[in-house]
């Protein structure tokens, strides 16, 4: 009976629905980042208010990122739309807790954990699924176009992450912060409901599960080694490294710097934030169309030189129009990283889960330091955001030079399997 309602699930049908998923679940992660000040203020942390504010925003970003080997090794074997589901379930449940209990630190720091874990178990099983529904299995190749299509995945993440603070904008004059969060959780739930009714249950895990149980498609663990040497994934990890510290400090500071420093209101930065983060989205498109038309590298060298330049200019400019240009290039450079290093990890290995949930570990459990060192920064040096930016500049200049030696040609799926 279970069989006869599974059917294959067309690629198009596959990137739709994804891409509403990862704008739902990304959305309440983004609130808090604009709201920190009202959140701090609120619950009245005295002298350490900084402190505790960033060690909000690490242990949002090590929910999300030191479950994600797990979660890449389940999405390799198990459905992935019912992990989706899941995903959305999570990050419903942690905005419902802050939106009817958000009085108390500790209650605060659960919530956004809940969040940040369902962000963490989206993107493993998210990506593995779109990335396969445009895999030609019997070829063993990807779509040409495929870092584009991982740009367009990628646009609902970011639009998610910019109508988060947008709603903020529209909301905090009229209602406490709180609200907003119980607020998203509705629609949170019922994406979940829907998704699981329409989609997710009618997938089938089938093909994962040959995959893992044919001999002639085992790869050995001295091989993964040898081939993750072989296309310098150890420079490619370091670039991760250095781009994510960048963003883990810059993103965190981004709305308090335009009140402290800039004076704009709480509510008028979180709009600013927002409207820059959706026109950064189109950084996915554009961050594939440069991939697949000259190669990762480039791309990627691109970003972080881009970077650099970006995060000077924000801080030495002051006029409304030039902060929210740079604003806005800025995301767009974030937005770039994503689909073009998914799509490096994807050609580069059969067991794409477990690569984009050691993806998403390094990525978040950096990032997660950032929040940390601006909390102590600031702490000790008040309304001083010069430090931060100039390490964003160091770390983003250091990314750069790590990628020079890395040749452009990728390696192929189909030739790894002949390994």
């Amino acid at each position: 009976m279970k069989n006869s309602q599974k059917y294959e699930i067309h690629p198009n049908t596959t990137l739709a629905s994804a891409f509403l998923v990862h704008l739902f679940v990304e959305a309440p992660y983004f609130i808090f980042p604009v709201l920190i000040l009202v959140i701090g203020e609120d619950l009245n942390l005295g002298d350490f208010m900084w402190i505790g504010l960033g060690s909000i925003g690490t242990i949002g970003a090590l929910a999300a990122g030191l479950p994600a080997p797990l979660f890449g090794w389940l999405s390799d074997r198990y459905q992935r739309g019912v992990m989706m589901c899941i995903s959305l379930v999570l990050s419903a449940s942690g905005a419902l807790l802050i939106g009817l209990f958000g009085s108390s630190f500790l209650v605060i720091i659960i919530g956004y954990g809940i969040i940040g874990l369902g962000v963490g178990l989206y993107h493993p099983p998210g990506l593995s699924w779109v990335t396969s529904a445009f895999k030609d299995e019997e070829k063993g190749e990807y779509s040409n176009y495929l870092n584009r299509i991982l740009g367009i995945h990628g646009v609902g993440g970011t639009i998610g992450s910019a109508i988060g603070p947008i709603s903020v904008f529209f909301l905090l004059d009229f209602m406490d912060w709180r609200v907003i969060y119980l607020i998203w959780s509705i629609p949170l739930f019922i994406l979940s409901l829907i998704f699981w009714i329409f989609v997710a249950r009618f997938e089938t895990s089938s093909k994962q599960r040959e995959i893992f149980n044919s001999s002639n498609r085992t790869i050995k663990l001295y091989s993964l080694l040898k081939l993750n040497l072989k296309d310098n994934l150890v420079l490619i990890f370091l670039f991760m490294i250095m781009m994510s510290l960048t963003w883990g400090m810059t993103n965190f500071i981004l709305a308090p710097f335009l009140f402290d420093i800039k004076g704009f209101e709480i509510s008028y930065a979180a709009l600013f934030i927002g409207v820059s983060h959706l026109f950064g989205a189109s950084g996915q498109i554009l961050g594939g169309i440069i991939a697949d038309k000259y190669s990762e590298k480039i791309a990627l060298l691109f970003a972080s030189a881009l970077q650099s330049i970006v995060i000077l200019g924000i801080y030495v400019l002051n006029l409304p129009l030039q902060l929210f240009f740079l604003y806005m290039i800025l995301f767009i450079v974030n937005a770039i990283f994503w689909p073009i290093t998914n799509s490096f990890l994807a050609k580069n290995t059969i067991q794409i889960g477990s690569a984009f949930g050691g993806f998403m570990l390094t990525v978040n459990v950096v990032r997660a330091v950032g929040p940390s060192i601006d909390g102590f920064l600031i702490t000790y040096f008040p309304s001083e955001y010069l430090l931060i930016f100039l390490l964003g500049i160091l770390f983003s200049t250091i990314a750069f030079v790590t990628l020079l030696p890395i040749e452009s040609k990728q390696a192929k799926v189909h030739d790894l399997e002949g390994q």
